[in-house]
C-alpha cells in the first residue's frame, strides 16, 4: 500500500477490498471480568452479611479494568490478521501478495523441523503467539518468513489461494510441494 495507506494497518480501520480471511484480538468485553468478578464478590458479602469492602473492590475493580484494558488494545493491534487479494497483514506489517513466491506446506505430525520454522516472525512479535500457528512463505527474495494465526489451516488454505489468484494462475505462487 502507498505510505498514505499506512491508516489501513490500525486495528478498526479495515484495508480496501475483499477481506479473504481476519482475525482480530481479544474482544473489548473481556475488559469487564475483573469487575464482574469484583461485583459478584460484593453479592456474596451482601448475601452472607458480612461486612463488604466497597472501597477495596472498587479499586480493584477499576485497577483490572485498566490493566485489561492496556492488554486488550495491545492484542488488537499485533494479533491482528487481515488477507485481501493484494495485502497480507500481520500486526503493523504489511506485506503485499506479489511480493509472495510461495505458500509453504504444513508439517506432517512427526516430520523433521522445516527451515521456515525458525523463519522471521511477520509483524512486530519475536514468536509466534501461544495457541497460534505458523504458515510459512516463501518472499521473492528468497527469504522465509511465518505468518501466524489462530486457525493455520484455514489460513495456509486463504493464503493459498489469494496468492495463486493474485499470481494469475501463472505457477508463481501457491504452494510449494517442497
Amino acid at each position: 500500500m502507498p505510505a498514505s495507506d499506512t491508516a489501513a494497518t490500525r486495528p478498526g480501520i479495515e484495508p480496501r477490498g475483499p477481506i479473504l480471511y481476519a482475525e482480530d484480538g481479544w474482544s473489548w468485553a473481556w475488559i469487564l471480568a475483573a469487575p464482574l468478578f469484583c461485583a459478584a464478590a460484593a453479592a456474596f458479602e451482601l448475601i452472607t452479611g458480612a461486612p463488604v469492602h466497597w472501597i477495596m473492590l472498587t479499586v480493584c475493580a477499576v485497577a483490572s479494568a485498566l490493566c485489561h484494558g492496556v492488554m486488550i488494545a495491545a492484542t488488537r493491534v499485533h494479533g491482528r490478521v487481515r488477507l485481501t487479494p493484494q495485502v497480507y497483514i500481520q500486526g503493523t506489517e504489511e506485506l503485499g501478495l506479489d511480493r509472495i513466491d510461495a505458500v509453504l506446506p504444513l508439517p506432517a505430525a512427526g516430520a523433521p523441523e522445516a527451515s521456515w520454522q525458525t523463519a522471521r516472525t511477520l509483524g512486530e512479535l519475536r514468536e509466534v503467539p501461544r495457541r497460534r500457528g505458523a504458515v510459512g512463505l516463501r518472499l521473492d527474495s528468497g527469504a522465509e518468513v511465518r505468518a501466524w494465526a489462530r486457525d493455520r489451516s484455514g489460513l495456509h488454505a486463504a493464503l493459498s489461494s489469494a496468492v495463486a489468484a493474485a499470481d494469475g494462475g501463472a505457477g508463481r505462487g501457491g504452494s510449494d510441494p517442497s
